[in-house]
């Protein structure tokens, strides 16, 4: 008996060495839901919960809002991030004081939500208030509304039986609270979201006021009408202060006096009388291997394959250049180090489909594209269904024709590559990324861009509305066909994103273009706030 409880001692002493001596990697959870698709390394429950709430908010959205489409709509993905070493995990060097993220202009539109931070709720709500926005007719609204409406809406509390909205944004509240009236932004510059007078741009204050005005227009029917009003003359292309004016009968000191008032009062707040349905949840388990890759394999996918060169920008400051040089240099750093993780731990599931998939874009991101079409190769056989291992393969040989010297091996190369494209296109045509490839098979050829260049643009767009990418080709696209005004049409809600960045920057010289083209006084082109935007453009919200 004594010698019995001796071996099970060793038995579970040599377990217990063996669990020290390599990683464990808990398996992830992946819940589906009509509009979503959520992973996390948390438990059952925990993720179902989280689900049905995101769930139930698009519905309220929806309820407000309703969206009419003739066409399936491409589920977000959520992945949920359990305290900051998740997020470090998620995006390298990211501030501590970051909730969460949402990347709408990589290849996947997805979202990284910090569950252990307070500002949880708020920070997806916010940028799902974004993501929803962009489905809406047209979409060209202006930035302090872009902003506004998912500051809005992210302090919605949102619970099984009950929905409440309007309430306040303390974080926004506390700038109104400790700033003088005399120092806030003037809100012509709020109206226009442009960098001041004295060459700074006040973030702070143009994101508390854009929430401020936005509750002061949501807080009665005859507002909400106004606010209707100077929306539709906006995007008609009027002025911004001359449209408010209009509208509402203030000017713009008029206006910000009155919001102030309005702030300086008990605020109302929503509850509206809707039966909110109990969503359905799909859970299924990932691999030991999916698991083990998942935040690799989410931080690959939002690696640009080519990384542009720093040029200098107008204006700008010594200062403000070294610390563009700066985030650039811990960015390359970080790549490399992305590119070595990933090539090892594809090393070691080599015998998945996702270790496979994560060493061949790694091969990629190093400028190796042969190397890794060869990773994949194997698997391409004739009944190979998978649509991402067949985009890849097809995106790994467009690389390669673009550097192909010989002609016919490039047009073999494109060849090959719509080939798998089309079997990619059966397997999932809602995947906008399948589009866009094939706009790449197809940009600079002879005769481009065709009826059917136009198609294949119109559709990924639509499939994808939030992809500034998408727009930007399809306005391209339209300008070369003289498509002026649908140009103008497409890009205008890139050209208005308030985080400005050097998509916006090409979206209003694009513009500028078109109107010259149709015979109209060209808008300005602005510059972007150099010392704010973000490198990579990747939209962030901090916890409130």
């Amino acid at each position: 008996m004594f010698t019995g409880f001796l071996r099970t001692l060793a038995v579970g002493l040599t377990l217990l060495i063996a669990c020290a001596a390599s990683p464990a990697w808990a398996q992830w959870l992946r819940a589906e839901t009509d509009h979503f698709i959520i992973y996390g390394d948390t438990s059952e429950r925990a993720l179902r919960a989280y689900a049905e709430k995101v769930e139930r908010f698009d519905f309220f959205l929806r309820t407000y809002y309703p969206i009419a489409v003739d066409h399936e709509i491409p589920k977000l993905e959520i992945y949920l991030a359990e305290g900051r070493r998740d997020m470090l995990e998620a995006e390298p060097g990211i501030g501590a004081s970051v909730g969460g993220f949402y990347s709408p202009n990589s290849s996947r539109i997805h979202a990284v939500v910090d569950t252990k931070s307070d500002g949880g709720d708020h920070v997806m709500f916010h940028e799902y208030g974004h993501h929803f926005m962009f489905q809406m007719a047209g979409a060209a609204y202006p930035s302090w509304f872009v902003e506004g409406f998912a500051e809005y809406y992210a302090t919605a509390d949102v619970r099984p039986d009950r929905i409440q909205f309007g309430r306040h944004s303390e974080g926004r509240m506390l700038m109104f609270v400790r700033q003088p009236v005399n120092s806030w932004a003037p809100m012509a510059d709020v109206l226009k979201w442009r960098i001041s007078d004295s060459g700074r741009y006040r973030a702070g204050d143009y994101y508390a006021q854009a929430w401020g005005l936005t509750h002061y227009f949501m807080s009665t029917p005859e507002r909400t009408q106004m606010l209707g009003q100077y929306l539709a003359a906006v995007m008609r292309g009027e002025d911004s202060v001359v449209a408010m004016q209009a509208a509402t009968g203030r000017t713009p000191e008029q206006l910000q006096n009155d919001m102030r008032l309005y702030l300086s009062g008990p605020i109302q707040y929503h509850t509206p009388q809707i039966e909110i349905p109990t969503p359905k949840v799909e859970i299924t388990r990932l691999s030991p291997s999916e698991s083990e890759l998942a935040w690799l394999d989410l931080r690959l996918d939002r690696q640009p394959v080519k990384v542009e060169p720093i040029e200098p920008r107008e204006g700008e400051t010594d200062r403000a250049r070294a610390r563009r040089e700066e985030m650039m240099r811990e960015s390359a750093e970080h790549r490399a180090e992305l590119i070595r993780d990933a090539l090892a731990a594809g090393e070691r599931h080599s015998g998945s489909r996702i270790g496979l998939l994560v060493k061949a874009r790694a091969h990629r991101l190093e400028g190796r594209s042969q190397t890794g079409f060869e990773v994949l190769e194997p698997v391409l056989t004739a009944d190979e269904s998978d649509p991402e291992t067949l985009r890849l393969a097809a995106e790994l040989l467009l690389d390669m024709a673009g550097t192909e010297a010989d002609p016919a091996q490039a047009t073999g190369h494109r060849r090959e590559a719509v080939a798998y494209l089309a079997r990619a296109l059966d397997s999932d045509p809602l995947d906008f990324r399948i589009y866009r490839a094939l706009n790449e098979s197809r940009a600079g050829q002879p005769g481009y861009p065709t009826d059917n260049d136009l198609k294949t643009l119109e559709v990924g767009s639509t499939l994808a509305p939030q992809s500034f990418d998408m727009r930007m080709r399809l306005g391209r696209a339209y300008m070369t066909r003289g498509l002026h005004a649908e140009a103008i049409e497409i890009v205008q809600p890139v050209a208005n994103n308030p985080h400005g960045g050097s998509w916006a920057t090409r979206a209003k010289a694009l513009i500028a273009s078109a109107q010259t083209a149709m015979g109209q006084t060209a808008d300005p082109v602005e510059e972007t706030p150099i010392e704010e935007a973000p490198v990579d453009e990747v939209e962030t919200a901090p916890a409130a």
